[in-house]
């Protein structure tokens, strides 16, 4: 496969309901100069029975297959290794792509020489939505590219985007393994290094909503926000990045924390509020009354962590508007 165009990286684990969908979906490209490498991890079901199916009809599919569960920062860092095509995705194998999304693609990168393309998605539950949502306007139609803020408050799904693949391994991209949201750390590492980006302002990957999905769940695995945000840290110093990007990375950190503590379940609450109340230091308070850009429920959060008695009304106060809202919603 000397030449090769692209290299596209499907992670797998127990999809059996979905993969032929997704896999579907990247053969029928309009674009069909790439290689397609499907790791699947340790998955108990038929998945790896389908994939070899496909593979079997397909001589540019390779099937690897675990024995065992490792995680999908192991699958797509492993993927990446293996990538022989100029360029590299990552996908994941209860998605769905557009069958044009290839050929856009390769063809901004070509045409611009840039080192990644990012382009907009759509989120669904069944696939007869997926048409209309699509046509709605892309947000990255108003983005200016230069602006690395704004880009880095995009959703930091590793899926809307197609690197460089030579560029991805000089830069020693890497998603750190057991923790799920591994493609946080990613996001920032590629729009803080990377000059050269281009912005593709069409919905083009289709994010299959999964109730049983990791992310979806509100267990321990929740932690692991605070985790990968403390990655992000320690990158951005370690390049003295972290002044430049610090009024983003306490934003962003404030209010995922706020979210991972709001959204666990009541008995893992107070080991949510120790991981927090352990990253919280002077600039996160410098940052809540500074008038910055903060989720208000959020900045109430952190204000009653410290005592503040004006702050526990109003955070009480909404969490009981939001409680009678569901109630009416669920009716």
């Amino acid at each position: 496969m000397e030449n090769l165009m692209l290299s596209v990286t499907i992670a797998t684990y127990n999809v059996e309901d979905f993969i032929k969908e997704s896999i579907d979906s990247v053969l029928n490209q309009t674009f069909t100069d790439f290689e397609v490498i499907c790791i699947d991890d340790g998955s108990k079901d038929n998945t790896v029975a389908i994939l070899n199916e496909y593979a079997s009809l397909d001589k540019r599919i390779k099937v690897i297959a675990k024995n065992e569960n490792q995680g999908l920062a192991v699958a797509r860092n492993e993927s990446l290794a293996l990538a022989k095509g100029k360029y590299v995705v990552f996908f994941d194998g209860d998605d769905i792509y557009d069958q044009s999304l290839f050929e856009k693609a390769i063809s901004i990168l070509e045409k611009e020489n840039k080192d990644m393309v990012i382009w907009d998605y759509v989120s669904f539950f069944e696939t007869n939505e997926i048409d209309s949502l699509k046509k709605q306007k892309s947000a990255l139609e108003t983005f200016e590219v230069a602006n690395k803020i704004a880009l880095l408050q995009r959703p930091s799904f590793t899926w809307v985007k197609m690197i460089k693949t030579e560029t991805a391994k000089k830069l020693g991209i890497y998603f750190p393994p057991g923790y799920t949201r591994q493609d946080i750390p990613v996001h920032w590492h590629l729009i803080t290094k990377l000059e050269t980006i281009s912005l593709l302002p069409e919905k083009l990957s289709f994010y299959r909503q999964q109730p049983n999905a990791t992310t979806a769940k509100k267990n321990e695995k929740l932690f692991h926000l605070a985790y990968v945000l403390d990655i992000v840290k320690e990158f951005l110093k370690e390049n003295q990045e972290y002044e430049t990007y610090k009024d983003e990375f306490l934003r962003q950190q404030l209010n995922l924390l706020f979210g991972m503590y709001d959204n666990i379940k009541e008995d893992l609450k107070p080991q949510a509020k120790q991981l927090i109340v352990d990253r919280l230091f002077v600039e996160h308070y410098e940052y809540i009354h500074s008038g910055k850009p903060l989720r208000k429920q959020a900045k109430y959060f952190y204000l009653s962590l410290k005592g503040n008695l004006w702050a526990k009304i109003k955070l009480s106060i909404w969490y009981t508007s939001r409680f009678i809202f569901r109630k009416i919603k669920s009716v």
